[in-house]
């Protein structure tokens, strides 16, 4: 079974496109491999590459690995998450030079995906093991010393997620297992679709599901917004830093197939407690369905500026999944 972490388990060996979003896809593949040309890459971008790559064509292209080795890598092969001309290009962002644990995840993917055996993945486990902090969280202190009330909770629960697909099953002690239990059981209910939706994740690879916190129903509840779902109600959203409401109450919850995905997975875990989530799920992969394109980028109160992009690769893919269980 062919998937990445980011989703509910999609086999994207099987996920078929629309003409729509095949279209699209090759185009931004174009796009992508063009700036790839002048060194501007990001470990996203070639994630992104892959899984586009492997629905259009059935196979990898594009020389990925390579690509990794020329511009995603320091000098003591350490896997970067963006290249030196990408780097540049972000805004008054001068500490580029960074591997993350998103990074991490996103090379042994890739290799593990190109058919690298074990041994060559070894050392994205080592660095993994190094990067877990005693508190129990998994990220690189160098990159950022954010405190932990501080960081987003959905990044602290993706990069527990990711570190342990890395570890595996061999590296992952009782010890460690124990470890981690505690540690994801320590955040309180975040009421954030992705964090909980990384936990669950999380959990499931240390086969501990029954400490999922027992108000994750409400997440499903709360997080309805447009068509499906988004990441996040608007209505309990505070800013960490701030502690109020204050900056978030003009933000405008926007529906997102990627959020649908985690709403799903969340909603299977549930089983009778989440068929209503199923059914709308279904009516938002018809909506999808009849407007390819309805992927609206989220927007900051009064701010007309998109924060982000609107349709990226991961939204065609995610929304290539609901329309296909609308079908059903």
């Amino acid at each position: 079974m062919l998937n990445y972490i980011l989703f509910s388990e999609i086999d994207f060996s099987k996920l078929k496109l629309s003409r729509e979003y095949a279209e699209w896809l090759k185009v931004r593949l174009d796009e992508s491999c063009g700036q790839i040309e002048l060194g501007s890459v990001s470990a996203s971008i070639c994630i992104q590459g892959v899984l586009s790559e492997l629905l259009l064509f059935g196979k990898c292209k594009t020389d990925w690995l390579g690509i990794l080795n020329c511009y995603l890598e320091d000098e003591k092969r350490m896997p970067l998450a963006y290249s030196s001309e990408y780097g540049q290009k972000l805004y008054k962002f001068n500490h580029w030079k960074q591997t993350t644990i998103q990074a991490i995840h996103a090379h042994w993917w890739i290799k593990k995906q190109s058919g690298i055996g074990q041994e060559g993945l070894t050392c994205y486990e080592d660095l993994v093991e190094e990067f877990i902090q005693p508190n129990g969280w998994i990220y690189n202190p160098e990159v950022s010393n954010t405190g932990i009330s501080t960081r987003m909770k959905s990044e602290l629960t993706m990069s527990v997620a990711m570190g342990l697909e890395v570890l595996g099953d061999k590296r992952l002690t009782e010890k460690l297992k124990k470890s981690f239990e505690a540690t994801l059981c320590s955040m309180p209910f975040t009421g954030y679709l992705g964090a909980e939706y990384f936990r669950l994740r999380a959990l499931r690879i240390i086969d501990s599901m029954e400490l999922t916190p027992a108000q994750i129903k409400e997440v499903l509840e709360t997080c309805r917004a447009g068509e499906g779902y988004c990441d996040f109600s608007i209505e309990s959203k505070v800013d960490d830093y701030m502690g109020t409401a204050k900056r978030t109450s003009r933000d405008k919850a926007t529906h997102s197939a990627i959020s649908g995905l985690h709403a799903k997975y969340i909603a299977e875990f549930l089983g009778e407690a989440g068929e209503s989530t199923i059914l709308k799920l279904k009516e938002f992969g018809l909506h999808l369905k009849k407007n390819p394109f309805d992927m609206p980028a989220f927007r900051m109160r009064d701010i007309d500026i998109p924060f982000g992009e609107d349709v990226t690769p991961f939204e065609i893919m995610a929304a290539s999944y609901l329309i296909s269980g609308a079908d059903e």
